[in-house]
């Protein structure tokens, strides 16, 4: 493994084999996909930069996301490599108050509903730095991680917790049924939506999950990914982008089921789903239903809603861009918070760099002391808002919101402001005294002066 400053060195100068285009869906196999959002071409969003790095080229990618009119899987055709994403890996799920509060409550709804399956084994798909595994292993249940970044899986394994540095497939469950044993749960928690190995992954589920057992995984879910204009959460590590419709194909096709999903508010919104083998030996929820009945009457499985929803990031780049611009003419200190990889989708198809935003602030240290991947924004270290403060702060983490202007109170008190890019652009708290734009005119009052 490389040396801790060579993790997420941007990807450049690589071969086209290392980038393929599909013809094919992801999960049906259909030939029938039709593009409808158009992002540009963009640096993959994790590959940061150190100050060398700045004199080379980037590799950069279509960002263009298709529509299945088979089962209206939403996904990317241009296919990065999953060894250059994520075997040097950035975003260490530890480091988010919200998702360790996020990951607590899912263990113990885990626990309290399958503890039988969780003490027998659980395995989770992308345990990341064992932010799940370890408040489980801590209530009884005996786990065992997998996960492809090797610099990740280092930290798991500090914390105690068992972790195969490998990508999960078909052939590994097999050596892990061999060594371990049959799983009572298997998790996989935002990793399917970063694959192109989806039936492989779910073949290896099948084969490894115990006759009563269950998966349990999370993914972004396209309704609030539409609802919200989160186009944002389009980059090249997120392939797919799901709905019922593709997941319930998906899993049929291995012998698996569903039996119950409930909507959770991480990643801009997220769908919880639990399946097990079919016929299932667990009642259906009436939750189940629900959702479908409203997949179908959002027109999750019609193209024109991809196309309707496809107008609106045009919008947010205009109105981004002339805001920053405005408050930038009026000398106003301006800085970014959070570089997730969403935030660098953000940066890039909006063209906002370093002219616009001054630094932005993150609380990952492998990230620190680096440049945005395309924009090429330096990234310091949260001391930094104190000792340079803005006037305003732009949230790219924001779907942490809440959780950030709480937590950065004294910045509100001292007069500051957070820019909140999506749905659309709006500043909080509002502003009551509106910056004109360059060239607007100002107002003569219809009052008379005495």
């Amino acid at each position: 493994m490389r040396s801790q400053n060579d993790l997420n060195s941007p990807l450049r100068h690589i071969a086209p084999r290392f980038v393929k285009k599909r013809a094919t869906c992801m999960v049906c196999g259909d030939k029938k996909l039709t593009p409808f959002l158009f992002l540009g071409k963009t640096a993959v969003a994790n590959s940061f930069l150190t100050k060398r790095d700045l004199l080379k080229r980037e590799l950069k990618v279509p960002l263009t996301v298709y529509y299945c009119h088979a089962c209206h899987l939403i996904q990317l055709l241009d296919i990065v490599d999953r060894k250059l994403l994520f075997e040097k890996y950035a975003y260490f799920c530890s480091a988010s108050t919200p998702l360790l509060r996020h990951f607590q409550n899912y263990a113990e709804e885990l626990l309290k509903r399958f503890p039988a399956q969780a003490k027998k084994l659980t395995v989770e798909i992308a345990s990341n730095d064992g932010i799940l595994l370890k408040p489980l292993k801590e209530r009884g249940a005996r786990v065992l991680g997998v996960d492809p970044a090797r610099n990740v899986v280092q930290i798991a394994r500090r914390k105690g917790i068992p972790t195969i540095a490998d990508f999960f497939s078909a052939k590994l469950a097999r050596k892990i049924l061999r060594k371990y044993g049959k799983a009572g749960l298997i998790v996989a928690n935002n990793v399917l939506a970063h694959t192109d190995t989806l039936h492989d992954i779910i073949a290896g589920v099948k084969e490894l999950l115990d006759e009563k057992g269950v998966f349990v995984f999370e993914v972004q879910y396209a309704i609030d990914l539409l609802d919200s204009n989160e186009f944002d959460n389009t980059y090249h590590e997120h392939i797919c982008y799901f709905s019922l419709f593709p997941l319930t194909y998906l899993l049929k096709k291995h012998g698996l089921e569903i039996f119950d999903v409930k909507r959770v508010d991480t990643q801009g919104g997220s769908i919880r789903v639990f399946a097990s083998h079919s016929p299932l030996r667990f009642p259906v929820k009436k939750s189940l239903s629900l959702l479908r009945l409203l997949e179908h009457k959002k027109g999750m499985d019609r193209l024109a809603t991809y196309r309707k929803f496809a107008k609106r990031p045009p919008l947010v780049k205009h109105m981004l861009n002339q805001l920053l611009q405005t408050l930038k003419k009026h000398g106003k200190k301006i800085a970014g918070y959070g570089a997730p990889a969403k935030g660098n989708t953000l940066l890039q198809y909006c063209s906002i760099g370093p002219g616009l935003i001054d630094y932005i602030i993150d609380t990952t240290p492998v990230k620190q002391n680096k440049f945005t991947p395309g924009t090429h924004i330096p990234i310091v270290h949260p001391s930094m808002l104190k000792k340079s403060t803005p006037d305003y702060i732009l949230l790219l983490a924001w779907n942490y919101a809440d959780a950030i202007i709480q937590k950065e109170e004294w910045f509100s008190k001292q007069g500051g402001k957070f820019i909140i890019p999506v749905p659309k652009p709006a500043i909080h708290p509002v502003t009551t005294r509106k910056l004109r734009h360059s060239g607007q005119r100002k107002k003569k009052s219809s009052k008379k002066t005495k």
